[in-house]
């Protein structure tokens, strides 16, 4: 029914009123701070972009869709940084059921389900890319802010520095920009996207 789908619409939109809470730990200076839901364009858009050039051997619209639904759940968990105290495998039940909840209407439910669930599960390589995708484009956000003098490894609290990784990092003298891409790493990695490439080409990509 059109009303269902009008219900969905206006749910999963909250996204657009939702932040970035790595913006809002790392006290990021700007006017407005990004909300999940560009955070979902800038995925899609990347995700286009690499496909592009990896030429890889994926289903690039259902690795869209997966994007396009990726952060459902984060309406009713929120969005769980690195640095966030919590264990994220204790919200999985209830970030499901919520995604089952509010599709219940749709003719689609089970294919967007089956879909957060193959994201989540990452049984699949579109799975994988996707992603690989969700962490690299926080990375180059972050590589973004840093370059327009908008946050800085100087932004780090005591608080967040009881993240033993973070503090490890930190102490060897590493910028923000390379603590986001050690952190996020292992998820890129595959599609050649890996320490190598980001010292001598990712890291000088200069942002106008």
């Amino acid at each position: 029914m059109l009303d269902d789908a009008f219900k969905f619409y206006y749910t999963a939109t909250k996204l657009k009123d939702m932040l970035r809470q790595g913006a809002v730990q790392w006290n990021v200076n700007k006017p407005r701070l990004e909300s999940i839901a560009e955070h979902t364009y800038g995925c899609l858009i990347l995700a286009i972009a690499l496909h592009s050039e990896l030429k890889l051997d994926i289903n690039l619209e259902k690795t869209l869709e997966m994007l396009t639904i990726h952060e459902l759940e984060e309406i009713k968990i929120g969005d769980v940084t690195p640095l966030d105290s919590v264990n994220k495998s204790d919200l999985k039940n209830e970030a499901r059921s919520f995604v089952c909840e509010i599709v219940k209407g749709l003719k689609l439910k089970n294919s967007i389900v089956s879909l957060t669930d193959e994201f989540n599960n990452q049984t699949t390589k579109e799975a994988r890319f996707a992603k690989a995708i969700d962490k690299l484009e926080c990375v180059l956000e972050f590589k973004k802010y840093q370059d327009l003098g908008q946050v800085s490894v100087k932004n780090c609290t005591q608080e967040m520095l009881k993240n033993k990784k973070l503090k490890e990092l930190v102490d060897l003298g590493y910028d923000l920009a390379d603590i986001f891409f050690i952190f996020h790493m292992p998820a890129f990695c595959e599609f050649g996207i890996d320490e190598n490439y980001w010292k001598n080409n990712l890291k000088n990509l200069k942002i106008n």
